[in-house]
């Protein structure tokens, strides 16, 4: 599971990944998805599915599928992430996790936390981030969100879209249509990854 509180005012400190097992990687603790922005997709839809959840107001939200929720990401080997280098932003800025109301939060649930290792840095401050801590993608995530939404909503018809995986209870969904849309696009190619038997095995 994952706790994210606010970094707004507070101090918080990060020691090292080395000595967990990749909580952050396991579906069986929580971790399934993560809500992107348009300028993740081109990063992620090589190696994750893009999907869609629905809003309570109807609106669709883009989401990456991370895990199967009852298995590591298939990209973990030896507890380590295997497309380091290709990783997607959410994965690149954790423990830290950007917002709509635009502040910066914190999962005070992941280990390296306010540990009490020796080797641990004061990362937030105040308010203030530690350099090489904090990636600039976090930044203004009101403004992008906004825009993600913008270049979405004219495809959010949900007739158009049916549920091509639930998971714990959670209904994810892919758009029917063939859309001119470069993201959309991006989203059906990133389908493929549906037929890995990691997600086939849910069905």
């Amino acid at each position: 599971m994952k706790q994210f509180v606010t970094t707004l005012n507070q101090k918080y400190t990060f020691s090292s990944c080395a000595s967990c097992e990749a909580n952050c990687c396991d579906g069986r603790k929580g971790t399934i998805y993560a809500q992107i922005i348009l300028s993740d997709f081109e990063g992620v839809y090589e190696n994750y599915p893009i999907l869609f959840l629905f809003g309570e107001l109807g609106y669709i939200k883009p989401v990456i599928l991370l895990t199967n929720g009852k298995d590591f990401c298939r990209f973990l080997e030896d507890s380590k992430c295997s497309i380091y280098d290709k990783r997607s932003s959410i994965c690149k800025n954790y423990p830290l996790s950007s917002h709509i109301d635009n502040n910066i939060y914190i999962d005070t649930l992941c280990p390296a936390v306010n540990d009490e290792s020796e080797n641990k840095i004061e990362i937030i401050n105040n308010s203030t981030f530690r350099e090489n801590f904090h990636d600039n993608s976090l930044n203004n995530y009101q403004d992008k969100y906004i825009e993600m939404f913008e270049k979405l909503s004219p495809y959010g018809d949900k007739k158009d879209f049916s549920i091509v995986k639930i998971i714990n209870g959670i209904e994810f969904y892919k758009c029917n249509k063939d859309i001119d849309n470069k993201y959309m696009q991006m989203h059906q190619k990133s389908l493929e990854h549906l037929q890995n038997e990691y997600f086939i095995d849910l069905d």
